[in-house]
């Protein structure tokens, strides 16, 4: 079964196979497998691409479903409009890394920080997570406050990032 968080305003799914390896099909396809529509801003700008790199680690490890990408959509508007999630599972230390993106017409209305925070919340029911990072660009104002807002602290940069680190 694929791993899903509903919130107050947003469904979240985890990126089943299917739909990871129909990256490069037509946005019809893709909207009939996900049951709902997709962004277009979102999915020529960041959707495709990420879809079709989580197809390759899928197939490397058909496991990591739920460590890897999620689908945001908004639950009463029934539209993809971003993604979310953490760039592998845990480490031999417990770490993983988060991150996200939606697209432009649907920020600053605190979607990425309430899917962020469904994702840290679920992370941290796994007993084997021991640490919660994230990173972004120093001029990135909105990024650096939803980091913030999850409760991670910044310990500076790395490799040109600043670097926030969580704790559960």
């Amino acid at each position: 079964m694929t791993p899903q968080i509903i919130t107050e305003r947003l469904t979240l799914t985890a990126v089943p196979q299917q739909v990871a390896r129909s990256a490069n099909a037509g946005k019809r396809q893709l909207e009939t497998l996900i049951g709902a529509r997709l962004d277009e801003q979102w999915m020529d700008e960041d959707g495709r691409v990420l879809l079709s790199y989580y197809d390759y680690q899928l197939r490397d490890d058909p496991t990591m479903i739920g460590w890897g990408l999620w689908l945001i959509m908004h639950t009463q508007e029934r539209i993809v409009f971003g993604s979310a999630g953490f760039k592998g599972k845990p480490n031999k230390d417990g770490e993983i890394e988060i991150g996200y993106g939606i697209s432009p017409r649907f920020r600053r209305r605190g979607y990425t920080f309430e899917a962020a925070s469904a994702l840290r919340d679920w992370a941290f029911t796994h007993p084997e997570v021991k640490l919660l990072n994230g990173e972004c660009l120093p001029n990135n104002a909105g990024s650096k406050r939803i980091l913030e807002k999850l409760g991670m602290t910044n310990i500076g940069i790395r490799g040109g990032y600043l670097w926030w680190t969580l704790k559960p």
